[in-house]
Formats: structure tokens, C-alpha cells, sequence
């Protein structure tokens, strides 16, 4: 339950947010997910030693981790400061009937672009506050069908604190959600250190989303920024995360990277730098020559390795390919970019592409985010 404190500000930015059939819509998918919970019975197999092969990708209820949702104060903020709005809503009934239709158990809301690099620190921290009880009213509201990626404004450090312990101390949020940059302020940047020492104390799950540079936006006329610089700023903050030695030294946060970790697996001989590695058997990449990253005694590829990737506008077999060729399944886990995607896109591309099997399907699907937020294994 929600502290009474925050029952003005939920009632408030609740306004707006359901439409008419939600009440309908709830019920039904309620019922819904009660009657598939037989399903994921199937998953304890696993766990009791049998082959994951045995349940099949249909009864394997996906978790989606890249999962958005338009809270009307973020809505609100956006249209204050004249931010790029999306012309096709957040409904929260044709959310829901989109993840009954295509066997999504749990979606775990974070909000997408274009993000806190605008706007005053006291509006943003208002606003983040805002967006997460807004997720913790529909977690409540939904038992079981919602979790959330709390939004944190990383760079205001004081704020990003204050905001990481009510979201996770009071809220229960499954972790807290960023981007990849903040007016080209890059993760390993040495000011957000006080941030990964708190997420790293707490062995954290922590969702990065891309967004465009500052330097890097609308540089060539009638190319949209996302199409070349979402792919290419997910893997600079890669970079910068690894090669500041952020994550050598807070070794315990648990970072995963939206859209298969950008273009990471495409220039991987260059993350290596001095090193190589057979990445495909009886295959040497070698790295590109550059002097290693300090605090990263165990290399980059490590580092890489523990990191985790979501499949949302990546689950092509291309991409997928290219990903599990540097990073084990483990590493892998279920986005589909919803609303913008639709879990039947995702799903269909996973499964028509055949880069994985059914035991592994399942990993992706929910057994790897089960490993790191447990809590999901007993829904």
C-alpha cells in the first residue's frame, strides 16, 4: 500500500490516464492472467531439474523489460518545454489487450524520449516523482501485470538520490530506469560516481534507454537523430561506463541496455582494444590496438558479458545473430519497445527467426530476468 501522502498526487496524475473501458478491460485481464498462472507453473521445471525444452515457448509467459508508458505528468512536461509528442497515445486497455493477445505476463514500465536533458531541477524532480507513483498505482491496481523501472534523473545528484530510496525503499520499483546520456553527460562521467555507489551497495537493476546527444542531433537534414544516433549513444555509454572503469569499481549494479546494446556487436574488435578473443570458435578478433581501459582487470569482454541486452526493434535474426555471437543467451532478455512496437512483432521475430531454441526462448523470455529480480519467480 501507498503512503497516504501520495494518494492526491496518484489521484491527480491518474486523471486522464484510463480510458473508458478500463474498468472492463481490468476484469477481463485480470481473469486473463489468473487463468494463464497454470502456465507458468511450467517454469518451476527448470527449477526442478527438468529440461526448459519441455515447456514450450507458447506456456513461457513473457516479462517485457522495455515496456513504456505516458504518466500525464511526463505528458504534461513534454508539451511544456515543446518536446517531441507521440501522435498514437498511451491507452492503458489496448496496452493490456496487446499483452493478453501475445502471451505477456508482466510489463515493467519505464518512461522513453526524449527525457530529462530539458527543464529546471525542481519541475524535473517533481516529475519523476510523479511517473513512479504513477507506476505504482497501476502495479496495484494490476497485480502481477505491471512492475516498473523507476525514473531517476541521474545528474542532480541529491534528487537522484532522494528519488532512488523512495522508489525502491517505498514504492518497491524492480529498479530504477535511465538514458544513455544526459546533455552529453555520459554514464562513466566521474559526477554520477555518488549514484553507482548507492545502485552498486544495493546490487541494482538498472534499465538504460537511448536517447540522442546533444552534439549529435539533426545532423543531416531529413534523417531523423534516432535512426543513426540511438544505436550509436547506447554504445558510447557502453563505452564510457567500461572504459572509465564504472564498471570495475560498482560491480555490482546490473545494467541492461535497450535495443540490443546499440551497435556494440558490429564494432566489437574495437571495445577490445588491446585484447582478443575467440568470440566464434577457431575465429580470432582481435582487438583494434588502443590502450586498454583502466579497472577493468578482468578486460572488456567481461565486462561486456555481464551486462544485459533486451531484444526491443532488435529481434530480427540479424541483429539476434550478431548479439549472441559476443554475449551468452543468459545475458539476453525480453524488450518490445511497447507502445511503439507491439509484443506480436517481438514475439513473431524471436520465434520465425530460429536464432534461438524453445529452452532458450524461454531464457530470453523469463527465466534470465527471473535470476535477477526473483520476485518474478513467484507470479
Amino acid at each position: 500500500m501507498l503512503p497516504h501522502a501520495t494518494g492526491g498526487i496518484l489521484r491527480d496524475t491518474m486523471q486522464g490516464l484510463l480510458d473508458e473501458n478500463v474498468h472492463d478491460q481490468r476484469g477481463r485481464s485480470r481473469r486473463t492472467f489468473l487463468g494463464g498462472l497454470a502456465t507458468l507453473g511450467a517454469a518451476a521445471l527448470i527449477q526442478n531439474g527438468q529440461s526448459a525444452a519441455q515447456t514450450t515457448v507458447q506456456t513461457a509467459r513473457w516479462i517485457d523489460v522495455h515496456h513504456h508508458f505516458a504518466p500525464p505528468a511526463y505528458v504534461a512536461f513534454e508539451k511544456a518545454h515543446n518536446k517531441a509528442v507521440d501522435d498514437i497515445p498511451w491507452i492503458l486497455s489496448k496496452d493490456l489487450e496487446d499483452m493478453d493477445q501475445n502471451g505477456t505476463a508482466t510489463a515493467i514500465l519505464s518512461v522513453s524520449s526524449p527525457g530529462f536533458w530539458f527543464g529546471q531541477r525542481d519541475e524535473i524532480r517533481r516529475v519523476a516523482r510523479e511517473c513512479n507513483e504513477t507506476a505504482a498505482k497501476l502495479r496495484s491496481d494490476y497485480p502481477g501485470r505491471f512492475g516498473n523501472f523507476a525514473t531517476v534523473f541521474l545528474p542532480d545528484t541529491e534528487g537522484a538520490l532522494r528519488e532512488i530510496e523512495y522508489a525502491l525503499d517505498i514504492l518497491k520499483a524492480d529498479g530504477i530506469s535511465g538514458f544513455s546520456n544526459y546533455a552529453d553527460i555520459w554514464l562513466g562521467d566521474e559526477k554520477l560516481a555518488p549514484i553507482w555507489d548507492e545502485l552498486n551497495r544495493r546490487k541494482a537493476v538498472v534499465f538504460i534507454h537511448a536517447i540522442e546527444a546533444n552534439c549529435c542531433r539533426n545532423l543531416i537534414k531529413g534523417v531523423a537523430s534516432s535512426l543513426v544516433e540511438y544505436g550509436a549513444d547506447t554504445t558510447r555509454s557502453i563505452a564510457s561506463l567500461i572504459y572509465s572503469g564504472t564498471t570495475g569499481r560498482f560491480p555490482d549494479v546490473r545494467f541492461i541496455f535497450s535495443h540490443g546494446g546499440g551497435m556494440m556487436p558490429y564494432v566489437i574488435e574495437r571495445f577490445l582494444a588491446g585484447d582478443s578473443a575467440e568470440l566464434v570458435p577457431g575465429v580470432i578478433t582481435r582487438g583494434q590496438g588502443t590502450v586498454p581501459p583502466k579497472d577493468v582487470p578482468k578486460g572488456v569482454l567481461y565486462e561486456l558479458r555481464k551486462m544485459y541486452y533486451d531484444t526491443a526493434q532488435v529481434s530480427n535474426p540479424v541483429s539476434m545473430r550478431a548479439l549472441r555471437e559476443v554475449v551468452p543467451v543468459s545475458q539476453i532478455v525480453y524488450g518490445t519497445d511497447s507502445w511503439r512496437r507491439t509484443a506480436a512483432e517481438t514475439s513473431q521475430a524471436l520465434k520465425a527467426g530460429k536464432v534461438f531454441n524453445d529452452t532458450e526462448l524461454f531464457a530470453i523470455g523469463r527465466g534470465n530476468i527471473e535470476r535477477i529480480l526473483p520476485r518474478y519467480s513467484r507470479e
